[in-house]
């Protein structure tokens, strides 16, 4: 076999060659919001007119929520016809059982209930869990909104598993992606995970 030699010059030409004609892969930390506006908040997926809107006015409830549990973290249940908020949960986790999370406590209640995910809408105030999120994507949610984002939440020192929710739904093959909106109303939710993370730091210093 006859060798090939390659110049210097000749091979950054064809480097740069390959590098020009390759494909952009999605970063592995989430897909840029297709719908972003100045006050922070995106959306991505299909929104009817007023849903958007009742998502975000429903944010106060699942902050309310948030407050009434051991740890910060609370979600409601928004019809999509109505816009109305028909259910609530905060997160109860306890030794015994790990997978309390205000979402999954939301699941929890609709079914006890007998109501269709696809028709409602979880607003929750930090971004779920992939536990969370595996559970909202096989329940088939219609769509999902959420306050901080657990990267946030991971910056400021709680743990998390800092996986984005639209990450783990990409890789789902389930049926229709839900709706979702993020960064809403962290006026709101931000200040519930400042406060937790300054009292674990009280209570690591103890």
């Amino acid at each position: 076999m006859t060798p090939v030699f390659c110049t210097r010059r000749r091979f950054l030409s064809v480097a740069s060659s390959v590098a020009s004609s390759a494909v952009a892969v999605p970063s592995a930390t989430g897909s840029a919001p297709s719908d972003e506006r100045p006050d922070g908040q995106w959306w991505t997926g299909p929104w009817p007119t007023g849903l958007r809107a009742a998502a975000v006015r429903a944010m106060p409830a699942a902050v309310a929520y948030a407050r009434s549990g051991r740890w910060p973290f609370g979600a409601v249940l928004v019809a999509a016809d109505s816009g109305e908020v028909v259910a609530g949960a905060a997160n109860t986790v306890q030794d015994e059982d790990p997978t309390a999370h205000a979402e999954m406590n939301v699941l929890r209640s609709a079914t006890a209930r007998g109501l269709s995910m696809a028709r409602h809408v979880v607003v929750s105030t930090a971004e779920p869990c992939p536990m969370c999120a595996g559970a909202l994507l096989w329940a088939g949610v219609r769509a999902v909104v959420f306050g901080t984002s657990s990267a946030r939440i991971a910056a400021l020192g709680v743990p998390q598993i800092a996986l984005p929710f639209e990450t783990v739904a990409r890789h789902s093959t389930l049926g229709p992606h839900p709706a979702v909106g993020g960064g809403v109303r962290t006026d709101l939710t931000d200040p519930l995970y400042r406060a937790m993370a300054r009292r674990r730091r009280r209570g690591r210093a103890g």
